[in-house]
């Protein structure tokens, strides 16, 4: 086990038991774990009952082994069975395509959440049915809930609808365009015990809901208003995407809501950004930090939450009430111009690789003649090496007969030297006698005295040498030092000692006594 494994093993044990404890003290089963903290991990672990959900949220989706050695650590730290850890791959989106079902069988079980039963579905959804990050917030309109008439858009299982039943509200409907989802959400109200005829559940396009309420006069005290970030249901006329349509949507949901009425708006769009100055006629506030859940410990991937309450009617027109009709008409040409172009690309990528094929055996059939040409370079370099080892072998037999010769004709030459005259010799035995004979038997060599008529190139000019310089003074008539020079024709100059005729320092006066002037 390395370091990550201890560190993913650390977190995730200090964080279950400090989650458990939690969860006994509010009656809770399920909670997230850990929150893609670590790189190597980048999964989240949600405990759901005696069951541990590991999501991958990895773009590649992690290896066999790390998905192995992940889902053991998960197991052992949370003392779960190993065949209870439920590894599930989350992909992302490309676009603004749909999640699809991940799995034909359903993992479905029970768990509470403050003391209130939900029932979630582990194996075959995407989620699975209970967002943990919306925890605080249900809490929140629960408190908020007492003697309100609450409207939930895009209710998915009612989880909000529960927690609004229980705070004491006066009505709650539960709006939602998936008839799966809202059979869901009446099966939650009735496992806590709030029927369907004050908390009714609709299978509905939440816009067109809206709309015939605000025809018909309806009001409420609390709206509920969590869509999801992008929606292109083949059940709707028209895409929704919570970026582009959220200013509008919060217009007809402000003509909806009584004074004072407030508008629990959420998203789960990372990307989102609020535009506050656009949306009138509410008073607008950001309460994501105040409702986190525990356990997220991310920023982007959570849920962000603003508080919206209405201060002043917004007038509504025929014209914001068509927007989404118009806007989906001119969505649908959108989409058929994309889906030309996508079909242009499809057959312009086949072009491409029958091209890329064509080059591809034209490459190699050039490849197969360099090769040919090659071998032939080949051959024709070693037929040349062989004619030159042959050049250079009878070079070499050329260079070792002449070199024979020139050792005979040497040995000749020496032989020729060696045959000495006594009269070539003579002269030899002369000039060395005349080299034995003494300096003083040699004649005395001649001074030159240069003329007056002779240029002045012809004298000697040499430099006599230091022995004939005999005219210098010896160096014993030169005075040691102390003696007393002589002056020549001046007078000799006394000696220190001998001024006697100086004043004593006796007679000098002191200081401080006038000196005489005379």
């Amino acid at each position: 086990m390395d370091y990550t494994e201890k560190d993913f093993s650390k977190i995730l044990k200090g964080n279950a038991l400090k989650m458990r404890r939690m969860m006994l003290k509010s009656g809770t089963t399920c909670m997230r774990v850990y929150d893609r903290n670590l790189e190597r991990f980048p999964v989240t672990v949600d405990l759901y009952g005696p069951y541990a959900r590991v999501t991958d949220y990895s773009e590649e989706g992690l290896e066999e082994e790390e998905e192995r050695i992940c889902c053991d650590i998960v197991s052992r730290m949370l003392y779960i069975q190993a065949d209870r850890v439920i590894f599930h791959r989350r992909p992302k989106r490309v676009g603004k395509e749909q999640h699809s079902l991940q799995g034909e069988t359903s993992l479905v079980l029970q768990v509470t959440e403050n003391e209130l039963f939900f029932t979630v579905d582990l194996t075959k959804r995407i989620d699975t049915g209970l967002f943990l990050d919306h925890m605080e917030t249900r809490m929140m309109v629960e408190s908020m809930s007492r003697g309100c008439r609450v409207l939930n858009l895009f209710s998915y299982t009612g989880s909000f609808s529960v927690y609004a039943a229980r705070g004491g509200a006066a009505s709650v409907e539960s709006v939602d365009l998936s008839a799966t989802y809202t059979a869901w959400a009446e099966k939650n109200l009735a496992d806590n015990g709030y029927g369907t005829a004050m908390y009714p559940c609709v299978a509905a396009d939440a816009w067109q809901y809206v709309v015939e309420a605000l025809s018909s006069g309806k009001v409420y005290d609390l709206i509920i208003f969590d869509p999801p970030s992008f929606s292109n249901s083949r059940k709707m006329e028209y895409d929704f995407d919570v970026q582009r349509d959220y200013q509008r949507w919060m217009k007809v949901l402000n003509a909806l809501l009584a004074r004072e009425g407030i508008l629990v708006f959420s998203t789960n769009l990372g990307t989102f950004r609020m535009d506050t100055k656009a949306v009138r006629g509410f008073e607008v506030q950001e309460i994501t930090a105040q409702v986190a859940a525990p356990g997220f410990t991310r920023r982007l991937g959570t849920a962000r939450t603003w508080l919206l309450t209405k201060q002043q009617d917004v007038r509504i027109t025929a014209a914001d009430l068509r927007t989404v009709e118009k806007k989906a008409g001119r969505d649908q040409r959108e989409e058929q111009v994309d889906d030309e172009i996508m079909k242009k690309e499809e057959v312009s990528k086949d072009i491409d690789v029958q091209e890329e094929k064509i080059v591809a055996e034209v490459a190699q059939e050039e490849a197969i003649a360099a090769e040919s040409v090659q071998e032939d370079e080949v051959v024709a370099e070693s037929a040349e090496e062989t004619v030159q080892e042959e050049e250079s072998s009878d070079l070499e037999l050329e260079i070792e007969e002449a070199a024979d010769e020139i050792e005979a004709n040497e040995v000749e030459d020496d032989l020729l030297t060696l045959r000495w005259d006594d009269e070539d010799i003579a002269p030899l035995f002369e000039e060395s006698e005349e080299a034995e004979q003494p300096e003083a038997d040699r004649a005395p060599r001649k001074e030159y005295e240069r003329r007056s008529d002779e240029p002045r190139g012809a004298r000697d000019d040499r430099r006599p040498s230091f022995r004939d310089r005999d005219d210098r003074r010896p160096s014993g008539d030169r005075p040691s030092y102390g003696e007393r020079r002589p002056y020549g024709d001046r007078s000799e100059r006394p000696s220190f000692r001998d001024r006697d005729d100086r004043r004593p320092s006796g007679d000098r006066p002191a200081y401080g006594e006038r000196r005489p002037y005379g």
